[in-house]
């Protein structure tokens, strides 16, 4: 029993559980007070409590997260890949007891001195393992807060995203067409940089998602479909070489590795990493500069956010072109080089 009586008629309460730091207090004129310290300070103290203890380790953790979560995720697998790697460099410690400092040590180790990983993939694998706390504890799997989840991001110099100009396009299809054997990659590529749609999407399409001038997506990574129009000539083109398949065969067989022969052949410079996806982004970025809608741009992408969609809008002819008309400089004579020189003359 924590709280008892003194000789002085006083009531004094120690504490001493695991996880907790140890109290010791008297001089409580009554029972009830010394109870209500009691209640009190344990409430305070309860997510050190459960956190001491709950001794299940992190892969424990990690294959619960994905149990409950994880495997509804359209990336699920490769991020339960990605963690499980991570829990085993980390020597798969009591998740409980996982601090800031050991894990900001494996960043390091990983970044400086193995230079196996950069700062963007550091970021991603730090944004998995922080949503599997962060899932768990909101399912009332687990009752604290890693202190990963405190842990800061990387800050990453935010750069211009790469994409071909029409001549590089050219290119990149010619050698397609002059190279492949595997005729599905031509037009996989063609729907790639027609409708802005992943490797993925256009490499799985079946031939019920081709209908009325349209492609409709499936399986996306927000989960959601959408549908994107086609050129009616190319529309009709695709649908003679998709013949009569059952609505659910696919139009086309795998073919990515047809299409980084290809694009080695090419010798045009593929940002590292984006082999395929320089393609969403060559569409993405071609539609800003020919006059589109960023809001229509974020319905052709699939983007839930906004933000990820707004990365093209300073590629708009119109973008922030106040800073031309309404800079301070806009209305002075320096403005031209030969007329400033010939007034300081």
């Amino acid at each position: 029993m924590t709280v008892k009586a003194d000789s002085d008629g006083t009531w004094r309460v120690q504490i001493d559980r695991k996880g907790m730091p140890r109290s010791r207090r008297g001089g409580f004129a009554c029972r009830a007070d010394a109870e209500l310290f009691e209640r009190n300070y344990l409430a305070e103290h309860r997510e050190s409590h459960d956190q001491a203890m709950d001794d299940r380790t992190l892969v424990e953790l990690i294959n619960a997260w994905h149990v409950y979560h994880g495997i509804n995720l359209a990336d699920g697998e490769r991020r339960h890949r990605a963690l499980l790697q991570m829990a085993a460099d980390l020597q798969n410690p009591i998740a409980s007891q996982l601090t800031a400092e050991q894990f900001v040590l494996y960043r390091y180790n990983l970044m400086y001195n193995d230079r196996s990983v950069c700062a963007k993939t550091m970021n991603n694998r730090h944004g998995y393992l922080a949503a599997v706390f962060n899932r768990l504890r909101k399912l009332k799997v687990i009752k604290y807060q890693s202190p990963v989840c405190e842990v800061d991001f990387l800050k990453i110099q935010e750069r211009q995203l790469s994409y071909f100009s029409r001549d590089q396009i050219d290119i990149l299809l010619e050698t397609i067409q002059q190279n492949s054997k595997n005729l599905d990659t031509w037009w996989v590529t063609q729907i790639c940089l027609r409708t802005g749609a992943r490797w993925s999407e256009a490499e799985k399409l079946k031939r019920k998602q081709l209908h009325n001038g349209r492609i409709t997506f499936e399986f996306t990574k927000s989960k959601k479909t959408r549908t994107v129009p086609l050129e009616p000539a190319f529309f009709h083109a695709l649908d003679q070489y998709a013949g009569y398949k059952h609505p659910d065969d696919r139009l086309f067989r795998n073919c990515i590795g047809a299409f980084r022969r290809a694009a080695k052949r090419s010798e045009l410079a593929f940002p590292r990493g984006q082999a395929t996806h320089i393609l969403r982004h060559s569409f993405a970025s071609h539609f800003v500069m020919n006059g589109g809608n960023v809001l229509s741009l974020q319905k052709i992408l699939g983007h839930a956010d906004i933000s990820m969609t707004m990365r093209y809008a300073h590629l708009a002819p119109d973008h922030l072109k106040d800073a031309v008309l309404l800079n301070p400089m806009s209305s002075s004579s320096t403005n031209h080089p030969a007329r400033g020189l010939s007034q300081v003359a």
